[in-house]
């Protein structure tokens, strides 16, 4: 949570909040149209936020003649899990802003936020028919390139409840312009509000509220952003190493015929790697 809360400050435009908007509101929970609703609003899974323990056995390969272990919590990374939806939510917001900065450096061009609105006659219409018009709507305004999160739902800050709204946030590349025209032609509202402070904080506070439904993504990309477009090379991940040996970690889990079992709350991971037998977790290869 703390890491969350970091990440968040660094995010000019939570006035009103200090915090995401997953889990506020009067009626977050029961809020919905057409399947679509609110993150976080789900039952998590049995292991959700479990411990578990990612470890390397190779002692001898390490300077202190120890095994490594590096306590873990499990996580569904799911949207809907209204424990792990915060996991999905940075883990989301930090691909899309690579993919953002790997294009904003690549083109030489700035990010925008942009807000388009849709018009009441367009409300009852599904979300693939709203978006055709938006894909128009960005095209008309020469908005080429970038990102859509669609929100269903807006938040009414004197009753704090959620109500039916759907509009379309854009981190987007161009020039913006024609509005008015495009809006005479659409009849959707389009609001620029120019560059932000932090990319991640804006994409991560757009994700905290939008709109969630089965085999629907919540984030897509358009134009020289799309995957087919934009590749971006898988980087190897250090922290899935060894620091010691630098072979990959393998999962663990330790003898089980301990009155006191491991807990990383009021341990260190140094203790529990020397005070338990470790194996690896269904190998059952004892230390």
């Amino acid at each position: 949570m703390l890491s969350i809360q970091l990440s968040l400050k660094t995010y000019p435009a939570l006035k009103r909040s200090e915090k995401s908007l997953i889990h506020e509101g009067l009626n977050q929970k029961e809020i919905q149209y057409d399947g679509w609703h609110l993150p976080g609003q789900k039952v998590e899974r049995d292991f959700c936020q479990t411990w578990s323990y990612m470890g390397c056995l190779n002692k001898s390969n390490h300077p202190n003649g120890c095994i490594f272990l590096k306590p873990f919590q499990k996580s569904c990374f799911r949207a809907d899990c209204r424990l792990c939806c915060f996991k999905w939510l940075g883990r989301s917001a930090s691909k899309a802003t690579k993919r953002m900065k790997l294009y904003e450096k690549q083109s030489k061009k700035i990010a925008k936020h942009i807000i388009i609105s849709v018009p009441d006659w367009d409300y009852k219409k599904p979300k693939k028919e709203m978006i055709k018009k938006v894909y128009q709507v960005l095209k008309e305004v020469k908005a080429d390139s970038g990102l859509i999160v669609f929100h269903p739902f807006r938040y009414h800050d004197d009753t704090m409840m959620w109500y039916y709204a759907p509009h379309f946030h854009v981190i987007g590349f161009g020039w913006v312009e024609n509005v008015v025209e495009t809006y005479n032609k659409y009849g959707y509202v389009i609001k620029n509000l120019g560059k932000r402070e932090t990319l991640f904080g804006t994409i991560y506070y757009q994700l905290s509220h939008c709109g969630i439904k089965k085999h629907n993504h919540s984030l897509v990309y358009f134009g020289d952003c799309s995957y087919s477009k934009l590749v971006i090379e898988e980087e190897e991940q250090e922290s899935k190493k060894c620091p010691f040996c630098k072979e990959y970690l393998q999962e663990l889990e330790c003898n089980t015929n301990y009155n006191l079992k491991p807990d990383p709350n009021i341990m260190e991971a140094w203790y529990m790697a020397k005070s338990y037998e470790w194996f690896v977790k269904n190998l059952y290869l004892k230390i």
